[in-house]
């Protein structure tokens, strides 16, 4: 008897071929039920510790207080992901250039640390957006200037040389008779706002929260123009572990807690 067989239009399977083929069927097939490792994600079930890392000096999303506990948007955020995952959170403060190194060399589980994702950053992945860090139009109360648009014949502030600056001298093309007046700082370009020498700033949404909640009754939000995102980070092997926090961002977005933690460290709405 022959060592092949036929397989429907007779070509000549060696038992050999065959073999090995119904092997890679099957390990295909384990494979796919399996689905792929996470490290990361069986440590934190296996321990029940959720180790965070963070470069705490940057408030108000990560600092120091007084007795040297680490407080802030970011700190808040971390604890009510680990309160909804049941695991206890563990902050680990490292310099901001360690902290992809201590995530890839697996001294914390993720990053969560006002992080923007950009080039160079690839031995990582990154969660949806938990924050917009982009440029904001901040107003006086009862402005009728609600978008860029509306600043024809206006003054805008900016700090020079900032995003806002860049955003502004597109807009001066756009809009008919804009003044951009230009600052050293945002800071310098909100008070500009508080005095009535500008009717609009356009400043980072760091800034314009935090004056915002500092003069409420001065300030307001109007467009949000440009976007920075912050995102959360884990090793590019924590598939599961990512879809976990993705969820529970999303969760976090459409239930209120992102706007009362927002509400609570800058002042202001989200």
């Amino acid at each position: 008897m022959s060592g092949a067989c036929r397989s429907g239009g007779g070509v000549p399977i060696s038992r050999i071929q065959l073999v090995a083929l119904i092997t890679l069927l099957t390990l295909l097939l384990a494979l796919a039920g399996c689905g792929p490792e996470d490290p990361a994600w069986a440590r934190v079930q296996e321990t029940g510790v959720l180790r965070v890392g963070m470069d705490a000096a940057y408030p108000p999303f990560e600092s120091l207080d007084e007795n040297g506990q680490v407080v802030g948007f970011d700190v808040d955020m971390a604890r009510e992901i680990g309160r909804r995952l049941g695991l206890e959170v563990q902050f680990v403060n490292i310099a901001y250039d360690g902290l992809y190194d201590a995530l890839v060399t697996g001294q914390v589980d993720v990053l969560i640390s006002a992080l923007v994702p950009a080039y160079g950053t690839e031995r990582a992945r990154f969660s949806e957006p938990y924050f917009n860090a982009g440029d904001v139009l901040v107003v006086p109360p009862g402005s009728s200037i609600e978008e860029m648009r509306d600043l024809g014949g206006r003054t805008l502030a900016v700090e020079y040389g900032s995003g806002g600056d860049v955003e502004a001298r597109k807009w001066e093309r756009r809009v008919a008779a804009l003044t951009v007046e230009r600052y050293d700082t945002p800071a310098s370009a909100l008070d500009a706002v508080l005095a009535g020498e500008a009717d609009a700033a356009l400043v980072d949404g760091i800034s314009a929260r935090l004056a915002v909640g500092q003069h409420p009754d001065d300030l307001m939000l109007a467009e949000g123009v440009t976007e920075t995102l912050f995102a959360i980070a884990v090793h590019e092997d924590s598939n599961i572990l990512l879809r976990e926090i993705n969820t529970l961002v999303e969760e976090m977005s459409e239930d209120g807690t992102r706007d009362a933690l927002t509400q609570k460290w800058f002042g202001a709405p989200y």
